[in-house]
């Protein structure tokens, strides 16, 4: 009994606590802090689609390159010439995109613009004074008008953020893709820039929070389903997740509490799979909790479950900064990450900067359950529910960026043919299979093909990848010389040669889960020592198939990034880079 209310008190100072450093944060005064000078002209710039900014906000100033209104065809709900944000929204998701991690940014009490901010309003403010757009004129004009503005005058604005969606329109089961999605998809294919879109948010009590906690995120109702536009086959679609802030999942009926603890998925995310089955969303980050009563469910949320955002109307209330929810708020911490990694690699395609995220995102260990349950080695029937909440995981900028001594990368781009093979090989070290430790090699493959919305088969090229152990790069040709002489004949066969078979390494997910999308991920951990010959490469074959193009010379642009790493922290850098053949050496002809 005394240890219960010695719980209950010290959790109650926890909240408190973190009440305090909050407020605290959102009342610095603009003095305390130290703000960096405007980005290099050709830093990177991210469009932000929404309700437009406030541009003369202290902390967006010296990033705002262009703020453009596109009024309405019918009505006057957003006027000509005012680009200005009479809600909010799109003024706070500008800030996550320009600097990532508020937070962060007020404890280290610098905030430093390194990505330019352009703006487009394409949303007003509806009677309930929230944020909202018109279906159809943002697809037939709006949407598109606003991503060429900035194309083309703007060459270094390689990046567009859509934190909305209609929250009626769900991809569920057999739905066709979305017209708006589509037209996404168009754009990004045609102006070769990268779009993050916010899954959506859906009702927690309306779906059982918190008893129901995660459950209702993994069962296959409608309700809880990523809106239109998040089912974007070339768009990166982003999740939320709970932030560090906030009393633990304990419930003593005197406390606030959720049942979402730190890096576990914020109640109101929507889940996928995508459109056709693809793995949506694939990234998840920061974007709050809930945290209430049990006592009083109808008492204000605490604001510990929220983000610090920047605050719209700073000069009404005193304050720079604010706190909001919501996965609008997820996604643009992503394109900022984007939009850094092109600036790390300027001249590299975005195939490659979204396989470089891709391939550094983790999905969280702690997890909720029946989540904690799933790992990489089951089978994709079970795995299928993790990925549907968290995607490939949570990112990591800085590896992301480079690699480390245990932490490898090794990445190419090329273009193939249709019904082509690709061959790539390396070696692992002797250490790192011998060193007793965490194992893991992933492969990310991330491609570019034409869409057409009136087809069955909505992409024009399907590719996929196998990795091969213990094998000669002679037998690799030979057994795949031989599939291309009879011919790939449907998507759902495994494109792999009989007598490789049990030569290949079992990635996850699935072959057949991970070539539905064009963000491929697979990956294998081994917990104990693997059975690898050292002495033979491992062989990764990139495969490309013809479903409707039917031009033997197009050429499909795509990217990979092998991730080879050791939790020994052993240095598998200098090892593999002596004797690293990571640049296509064979190229398969039928």
């Amino acid at each position: 009994h005394r240890d219960l209310h010695r719980l209950i008190r010290r959790q109650r100072q926890m909240c408190i606590r973190d009440r305090y450093i909050t407020f605290q944060m959102l009342s610095f005064p603009l003095e305390g802090f130290e703000i960096g000078e405007s980005p290099p002209s050709n830093a990177t710039a991210i469009a932000i689609l929404d309700s437009g900014i406030l541009s003369n906000h202290p902390l967006l100033e010296k990033a705002v390159g262009d703020e453009i209104e596109v009024p309405l065809l019918l009505g006057g709900k957003i006027k000509e010439e005012k680009p200005q944000d009479d809600v909010g929204h799109g003024t706070k998701v500008a800030g996550i995109a320009l600097y990532g991690d508020i937070k962060k940014c007020i404890e280290e009490r610098r905030f430093n613009p390194e990505i330019w901010i352009l703006s487009a309003k394409v949303m007003y403010k509806n009677e309930m004074g929230d944020a909202e757009y018109n279906p159809e004129e943002l697809l037939e004009h709006q949407l598109e008008k606003a991503v060429r503005y900035f194309v083309e005058n703007y060459p270094n604005c390689k990046v567009v953020n859509i934190s909305f969606g209609d929250k009626y329109k769900k991809m569920f089961g057999n739905k066709r893709q979305f017209p708006l999605a589509t037209l996404i998809d168009e754009l990004a294919k045609e102006l070769d820039i990268v779009f993050v879109i916010s899954a959506g948010n859906l009702d927690p009590e309306d779906n059982g929070y918190p008893n129901r906690y995660p459950n209702y995120l993994i069962e296959e109702t409608p309700k809880v389903k990523i809106i239109d536009p998040a089912s974007s086959t070339y768009a990166i679609t982003v999740g939320a997740l709970s932030q560090e802030f906030g009393p633990s999942d304990r419930r003593p009926q005197e406390i606030s509490f959720s049942p979402a603890k730190e890096n576990y998925p914020s109640p109101f995310t929507c889940v996928g799979l995508g459109y056709k089955g693809m793995i949506k969303p694939e990234l998840v980050e920061e974007g709050g909790n809930i945290i209430r009563s049990p006592s009083d469910p109808l008492k204000i949320e605490d604001i510990g479950g929220k983000l610090v955002v920047i605050n719209p109307d700073w000069l009404e209330d005193g304050k720079l900064f604010t706190v909001d929810q919501g996965t609008s708020f997820s996604a643009p911490k992503i394109s900022h990450y984007l939009a850094k990694i092109f600036n790390f690699f300027p001249d590299r395609s975005p195939n490659l900067i979204k396989a470089l995220l891709l391939a550094s995102a983790e999905i969280p260990d702690e997890r909720p359950q029946p989540l904690s349950d799933i790992t990489f080695n089951d089978s994709d029937s079970k795995l299928i529910d993790l990925l549907k909440v968290y995607g490939y995981g949570k990112p990591n900028i800085e590896r992301a960026i480079s690699s480390d001594v245990y932490d490898v990368l090794l990445i190419a781009e090329n273009k193939i043919k249709p019904n082509r093979i690709h061959l790539y090989y390396f070696h692992l070290p002797r250490e790192f299979i011998e060193q007793s430790g965490k194992r893991e090699i992933s492969v990310v493959l991330v491609y570019n093909p034409p869409v057409r919305r009136n087809r069955i088969d909505y992409l024009g090229i399907g590719m996929e990848f196998h990795l091969f152990k213990d094998s000669n790069i002679e037998e690799i040709i030979y057994g795949y010389n031989t599939i291309l002489k009879t011919g790939i004949h449907s998507e759902l066969e495994d494109i792999v040669p009989e007598q490789l078979k049990l030569k290949e390494i079992d990635l996850h997910p699935g072959i057949r889960t991970r070539k539905k999308g064009l963000h491929q991920k697979g990956i294998k951990i081994y917990s104990k020592k693997p059975y690898i010959n050292h002495e033979k490469p491992i062989t990764l074959v990139i495969i490309s198939q013809d479903r409707w193009v039917n031009n033997p010379e197009y050429l499909q642009d795509y990217a990979i990034v092998v991730k080879i790493k050791h939790t020994s922290r052993i240095d598998i850098y200098n090892q593999i880079k002596q004797r690293v053949e990571i640049e296509e050496r064979i190229r398969i002809r039928p």
